[in-house]
């Protein structure tokens, strides 16, 4: 069974446009928000995971879909599930929720490990398997697909 992360926002009056909703790009920043508070909670430095060390790990796919505005003041739930593609790369789905359990919003994010000097992909780190193995299911981080694993 997958394990799903979840933390909650209170959307703010700067996540929203001049219609009152938020604009569609703070979505995606609400989402990373999430990923943040996973890796904290999975005990990883955000600190130096996000400051530029040997190894990065850029976003390189995004897309999101919108099901129901979102207004400030209103009180979100973010569920996070995180799933490797390869020894490289992972993707994370995200699901937002209103507070009545509506969903918002759905995305989702695909992110590769690289080694920032060559900007060749590498394997991910130790604790970012780790982090996949405490918000994922444990079938997909064990055995990558073998089409998926020469990325």
């Amino acid at each position: 069974p997958q394990m799903v992360f979840q933390c909650c926002r209170t959307i703010r009056f700067q996540d929203t446009d001049a219609a009152g909703v938020v604009y569609f790009a703070q979505v995606l920043s609400i989402c990373h928000e999430a990923y943040e508070e996973s890796l904290q909670q999975a005990g990883i430095n955000v600190k130096t995971f996000f400051s530029r060390g040997a190894i990065a790990v850029p976003i390189t796919h995004t897309e999101a879909d919108f099901r129901r505005p979102l207004m400030c003041g209103d009180t979100v739930t973010i569920e996070l599930i995180p799933q490797a593609i390869s020894l490289k790369s992972f993707a994370i789905s995200y699901t937002v929720l209103l507070a009545n359990g509506q969903v918002a919003a759905t995305a989702s994010t695909r992110h590769v490990c690289i080694n920032t000097a060559t900007r060749q992909r590498c394997q991910l780190m130790p604790e970012l398997t780790q982090w996949l193995e405490q918000w994922a299911d444990d079938e997909v981080v064990a055995s990558p697909t073998h089409a998926e694993q020469s990325d």
